[in-house]
């Protein structure tokens, strides 16, 4: 087994892992290891902007405000305020990077609007293809400075006496790897990706959050999953329409042409987007009616949304004709292991940044293009937190102990869904609306015997079933705990908030989970 060696491994190429990686390369040796091509990540995807209170008749406070609505009060206020202060340095160093945010003729940041705020304060780059401009500059700067090893998989966390060392990983040969650091940085992305129709196309299975649970770190919110409005629904082509379309005065409309956002929301199309998902499921589902996205009022559409105009291309529609078929799809996932303001994690010496985490920042449903915001503002938290550490001298053995006991599971394989199965099972029954009898029918589906078999030995396609298998297990039982309605969790059996829950958290461990699971199994019972 290969061993490679970092004073800081980040487990992630997002915006928060490579920004981490760019405030800590000048001081360590960094390394950072990728699932799959940088490509692929969710944030290099990214349509959406940078939220920022620069406009002068704009406020922190206002952004603020307009964040813990959105999230229904469910947000750590301290952390959303951390947040939104930070965002015009945010947007400013970035430029200082190397990003071209779309400017005005004077020179001006060029001010987008979306889904949830009441003011014009989305940055862009190249339209709606911001994640791209970002980690093209970030990629352009790290490129001398710190190592970038694609196509590894993060297996498990190295663990000796509750501090964390690194981790195992595996190539796509299946090719073992140790990565030893002093200290580690989760920014792996969410697990929205569990679901059958979802905007995230590679690999977010949750596979991060079910390492770390593994190894007994805390989670919380996990229920909260977002459903993005638009998803494009035309065709084989699938992808996501920026929020930002209607910003700039598109309209959903139904089959007859019929607008059905007035009267739901003040904010009307541009309501948060929990709000307008639920709307969109009930017009299809309920009226069986299909949905579009009205662009005939925004002119020089196709320079505004290049991407989103190659999409409709590639899926034969036609944006002279004016209508897009859109249709809501798992998008963003609030939940994830448990982070302080500095992305400290439960364990000592492992951090978690970005989607993965749960600090608070987004309560029960995000605020629109918030959350390239959260990866920039928390890893530079995070790297802060670790450049102000002294270094203890501690040494590693290895192999590292333990190693040799590893073993394969007796066929784990057998007791595992397909990756179709766990995701049709959760589009059915964990989706936009949810209720106890469909929770409970899933939640004995995709039960498992065990939540923390050794996995060292398993071939790479066991390893990413039973973490999607987990992750379906961990957000199914958790939206059955949560008995009301709050934000993007809504429970067609409790459709109301509930007094009771107001500020309540669901944490999830692996101590507490197992110990449940062997007394409802003892008592013939499951959740």
């Amino acid at each position: 087994m290969n061993r490679i060696e970092a004073d800081v491994l980040i487990i992630g190429g997002g915006i928060a892992g490579l920004m981490a990686a760019e405030y800590l390369s000048s001081h360590k040796n960094v390394i950072v290891v990728t699932k799959f091509s940088a490509e692929k990540s969710n944030s290099y995807l990214a349509q959406g902007g940078i939220s920022a209170a620069i406009d002068k008749n704009d406020s922190w406070a206002e952004h603020l405000l307009d964040t813990l609505k959105a999230g229904h009060h469910h947000n750590d206020q301290e952390m959303v305020k951390r947040l939104v202060q930070e965002g015009t340095e945010v947007v400013h160093t970035l430029a200082d990077w190397g990003v071209r945010f779309d400017r005005n003729n004077d020179g001006s940041f060029m001010l987008g609007k979306e889904g949830g705020h009441h003011r014009n304060r989305i940055v862009h780059a190249g339209g709606d293809q911001t994640g791209k401009k970002v980690m093209d500059a970030l990629f352009s700067r790290l490129n001398d400075k710190v190592r970038i090893i694609n196509h590894q998989y993060a297996v498990d966390l190295v663990i000796q006496n509750n501090q964390c060392f690194g981790a195992y990983c595996k190539d796509e040969a299946g090719n073992l790897v140790f990565f030893h650091s002093r200290h580690t940085i989760l920014a792996g992305g969410g697990y929205a990706g569990i679901y059958a129709t979802t905007s995230n196309k590679y690999g977010s299975d949750g596979s991060v959050i079910c390492m770390a649970y593994r190894a007994g770190v805390e989670l919380s919110d996990l229920e909260f999953v977002q459903f993005h409005p638009t998803l494009f629904s035309g065709g084989e082509s699938g992808g996501l329409i920026t929020e930002a379309v209607r910003g700039q005065g598109g309209i959903l409309v139904n089959s007859k042409g019929v607008p059905f956002m007035e009267g739901v929301h003040p904010l009307k199309d541009l309501a948060p987007r929990d709000i307008v998902s639920r709307r969109i499921f009930e017009e299809i589902h309920i009226h069986g009616e299909k949905v579009y996205l009205d662009i005939k009022g925004i002119t020089n559409f196709d320079k505004k949304f290049p991407g989103v105009t190659a999409l409709c291309k590639k899926g034969g529609i036609s944006i002279e004709e004016g209508l897009i078929p859109v249709a809501p799809g798992a998008h963003f996932t609030m939940g994830g292991i448990r982070a302080d303001h500095n992305g400290r994690t439960s364990m000592k010496g492992l951090y978690a940044i970005g989607e993965c985490a749960n600090t608070g920042v987004h309560g029960a449903n995000r605020l629109a293009s918030n959350s390239l915001l959260e990866g920039a503002v928390f890893a530079k938290a995070a790297s802060q937190s670790i450049l102000s550490k002294s270094e203890e001298n501690v040494s590693v053995p290895f192999p590292f102990p333990g190693l040799e006991t590893f073993s394969q599971n007796n066929d784990l394989s057998s007791e595992l869904l397909s990756e179709e199965h766990i995701q049709s099972v959760m589009d059915k029954h964990a989706g936009i609306c949810r209720n106890q009898k469909g929770l409970e029918d899933a939640s004995d589906r995709v039960q498992l015997n065990t939540l923390n078999p050794s996995l060292i030995n398993e071939p790479l396609s066991v390893i990413k079933r039973f973490n999607m298998q987990t992750m379906a297990w961990l957000t199914i039982t958790s939206c059955l705990k949560r008995a009301e309605s709050r934000g993007s969790h809504y429970r067609s059996d409790f459709p109301f908030k509930q007094n009771d829950w107001e500020q309540k958290k669901i944490i999830r461990s692996l101590q507490h989970d197992e110990s449940i699971i062997a007394k409802k199994t003892a008592a013939g019972l499951f959740y």
